[in-house]
């Protein structure tokens, strides 16, 4: 059996033997939790929009201002960034099936963005305009790109750190830090 890691080319051609039952588990379970945003009714959502003060509506925006670009950024880091350098054809399942709900996450804030009476230009545009979101895509693209752009040898000691300091800049900090800091905005607003 080749290891996890590698060129992901010829080596992760087949589903059977499952080497890796885990990122199997991970794909079927998320296959039962597919959800599709148009699903969701917003009328509600959308009288409580008529209650809220303007910082309220300002943070609720600024929020999806943030998610919706980054939602793509990942999809970026696992397509370019972890896809190409996995073996086994099950995390190849569930990898693509993740890249699947970041892009259904993405179209959730675009349903957001269409239905709420929202400045769309003002919220696409804030991610390069508001210093500190710019940042921090610049902080999480200097690392995409060292996953794309650059040649990652994971075949050697340092190219394997690279690849997890990588993973970490990504999936650690952007999904892991700041989304859930911006999730917490988000649940506050039910004290």
């Amino acid at each position: 059996m080749a290891g996890i890691l590698g060129s992901g080319i010829q080596d992760a051609l087949l589903l059977h033997p499952i080497n890796y039952q885990w990122a199997k588990d991970l794909y079927d379970q998320a296959v039962a939790n597919t959800w599709f945003p148009n699903e969701i009714q917003l009328a509600q959502d959308l009288a409580d929009w008529d209650k809220m003060t303007e910082e309220e509506r300002h943070a609720f925006t600024f929020l999806i201002s943030y998610f919706n670009p980054n939602e793509l950024l990942v999809n970026k880091a696992l397509a370019f960034g972890v896809y190409p350098y996995v073996n086994a054809a099950e995390c190849h399942l569930y990898l693509a099936k993740q890249m699947w709900e970041e892009a259904n996450h993405c179209m959730s804030f675009e349903y957001i963005l269409e239905t709420f009476p929202i400045d769309r230009d003002a919220a696409y545009n804030s991610h390069v305009e508001t210093p500190s979101m710019a940042r921090k895509e610049e902080f999480e693209t200097k690392y995409i790109k060292r996953m794309t752009e650059e040649t990652v040898d994971i075949t050697t000691t340092e190219g394997k750190k690279d690849f997890i300091r990588n993973l970490i800049a990504y999936n650690i900090i952007l999904e892991g830090v700041w989304f859930y800091s911006g999730f917490m905005v988000a649940l506050s607003f039910r004290q």
